[in-house]
Parts: C-alpha cells; sequence; structure tokens
C-alpha cells in the first residue's frame, strides 16, 4: 500500500491508513465507547435477534439482498429513537455520511 500523510493538520506522520495510530486512538477515544454512542447490550442482543429473518430480504437503502457472511447492521432512525431494521453496513455508514453533510 502506499504511504500517504496523516490526515489530521499539521500531523507529518506517514501511515498506510487515513490517520497515523497516534491520531486513529485520539480520534477513536474522542467518540466515545460504543454504549456512549447507543450501541449498547440491548442493541447488540436487538440486532442479534433480527438477523437471521434478515437474510435474503433487501436492504432498505440499496434494494440488494442481504446474504450470510456480508457486514451488516442494524440502522436506527435519525433520532435514535427507534429502528429501522438490517441493513448493509457500507450502506448505513453511507446513509449516516451522508446526512452529516446536509
Amino acid at each position: 500500500m502506499a504511504m500517504r500523510v496523516c490526515a489530521e493538520s499539521g500531523c507529518p506522520a506517514l501511515t498506510t491508513t487515513t490517520r497515523c495510530p497516534v491520531h486513529t486512538r485520539k480520534r477513536d477515544r474522542a467518540r466515545g465507547t460504543s454504549t456512549e454512542r447507543g450501541y449498547g447490550s440491548d442493541h447488540r442482543r436487538l440486532r442479534t435477534e433480527l438477523l437471521p429473518a434478515a437474510l435474503g430480504k433487501p436492504c432498505h437503502f440499496c434494494g440488494e439482498p442481504m446474504l450470510a457472511g456480508q457486514s451488516l447492521a442494524l440502522d436506527h432512525t435519525e433520532d435514535r429513537s427507534g429502528y429501522r431494521g438490517i441493513v448493509h453496513l457500507s450502506c448505513n455508514a453511507a446513509d449516516g455520511g451522508r446526512r452529516s453533510h446536509n
């Protein structure tokens, strides 16, 4: 992989990822734990319960079927008051990126 400069402003470190290890750890700590971000044991339990029934069904973002072995996520509403269902992890991340830039 090609080396590139860390994405953090002013950091000269070369890395094969977006950020150097120091800034990756700093960013992760600033985000908080998965529980602090709303993905605690209740979220993980519900995802585990809903996952088997979602296999073979279409993702509500892209319409493609969700298959065993794919990275899937439990999508929550924008206000995090409920859930919209299981979706492809990449579709879920892209949706969050679109919403954060609107």
